[in-house]
């Protein structure tokens, strides 16, 4: 369904991990969950409807519509997606708060909810202008688009929030703070703002994005290994956030079907 191409800008992948463009190489109606992620995602379709409901998104093909921009907020719960036929889209996939320097205003104000169209008439008319442009010259239109849109943000808040989500696993608040040169209580204000979540709740889906990423990849046979690398209380612990971000107990979800998304994301067909 997904094909990836990495940015060919250097500038861009700083805080793009890549281009997704659709295929229709599926059997539709194709419905699927997606889950957590580290990163963001804003797509573009054209000739589409688009149907959104907390937490699932459904996409149909209508040649009335024209070009239609959705922006993914910070995913905290499973979401499901349906496609009940294919449609023309190029979705961006962003680092975790990269999508913040192509904007004047922060993540959090882009994408209050887990799924939202963006009314922003730059974007809207460069959407218009992209669905004319040939498929093999789109990507290159749209990183030109990115490129003269990128914003300098060296040594303010944003920049050292985007440093900071390297260690974020790693050290504690008060550790973060100080390298950002921030008291904890702007640095918690800041992060939530550019990062639409927590610290502590981006923690819990980077561990849970590991353990899904290693299921998927065979890595490991095992999950309990994750209890201690993973710094899990315990089993418990463990299970109940597995469910907050999946739906799924352990065992029912590990026989499911899965399909490789943009970048390291899994998704559960359904």
């Amino acid at each position: 369904m997904f094909t990836n191409i990495t940015p060919l800008s250097d500038q861009l992948k700083k805080y793009i991990t890549c281009f997704t463009v659709s295929h229709h190489r599926e059997t539709f109606p194709l419905k699927y969950t997606a889950f957590p992620n580290l990163g963001t995602c804003l797509a573009l379709f054209n000739q589409t409807s688009i149907g959104i409901k907390p937490n699932e998104v459904t996409f149909t093909k209508d040649v009335t519509h024209g070009p239609k921009i959705i922006v993914l907020g910070r995913l905290t719960q499973p979401t499901i997606i349906t496609f009940n036929d294919p449609v023309d889209e190029i979705s961006i996939n962003f680092t975790p708060c990269g999508i913040n320097f192509f904007f004047k205003v922060p993540f959090i104000k882009i994408a209050a909810q887990s799924s939202q169209l963006l009314n922003e008439s730059k974007w809207s008319k460069f959407a218009s202008q992209l669905f004319t442009v040939p498929i093999e010259k789109r990507i290159e239109r749209l990183e030109e688009f990115l490129l003269s849109n990128l914003r300098q943000h060296q040594g303010d808040p944003l920049e050292r929030i985007y440093k900071s989500t390297a260690e974020v696993d790693k050290l504690t608040v008060k550790e973060l703070a100080a390298i950002a040169c921030m008291s904890e209580r702007n640095f918690l204000r800041h992060f939530k703002k550019y990062m639409g979540c927590s610290p502590s709740l981006f923690k819990k889906i980077i561990r849970f994005r590991n353990v899904l990423d290693a299921q998927y990849s065979k890595s490991t046979n095992s999950y309990h290994r994750f209890l201690i690398t993973e710094d899990y209380y315990d089993s418990s612990h463990f299970r109940k956030e597995f469910v907050q971000f999946t739906g799924y107990a352990i065992s029912s979800f590990k026989k499911g079907s899965f399909l490789p998304g943009n970048g390291s994301s899994v998704f559960k067909l359904m």
